[in-house]
């Protein structure tokens, strides 16, 4: 199948996850929910993690932050839950690829020069 074909039946999955975010590597294996090409699962940070990959989108979600990156904005939006303040860092996408079972982007983080990678094979 390939990835702007809508999976619009809701399915669950086994997906394998690599993230290298600020030089710290992981490989992870979860199960998730796909449906419509969104990716839904928790990971071991017990983050809730989305993934819409036909709009190039993550949001990433735990008790205390939110992380809505936008890659065709270029922008990551952060909220501090606790303290009810949000703010936005620029990125630049370097390298957004989709294939047939797989969603990869790399971004530099301007304000901070870290280049991060998320890879997930599904």
């Amino acid at each position: 199948m390939c990835y702007n074909q809508s999976r619009d039946v809701m399915s669950k999955i086994k997906i394998n996850v690599y993230k290298d975010f600020n030089n710290i590597k992981e490989n992870e294996e979860f199960f998730a929910i796909m449906q419509d090409n969104v990716i839904k699962y928790i990971d071991f940070a017990d983050n809730k993690m989305i993934i819409d990959i036909n709009n190039n989108y993550i949001l990433r979600e735990n008790g205390d932050f939110a992380y809505n990156i936008d890659f065709n904005k270029n922008i990551i939006n952060i909220v501090a839950k606790k303290l009810k303040k949000e703010f936005n860092k620029n990125i630049k996408t370097i390298l957004l690829k989709k294939t047939n079972n797989a969603f990869l982007v790399k971004y530099h983080l301007i304000d901070e020069d870290v280049i991060n990678e998320f890879y997930i094979k599904y």
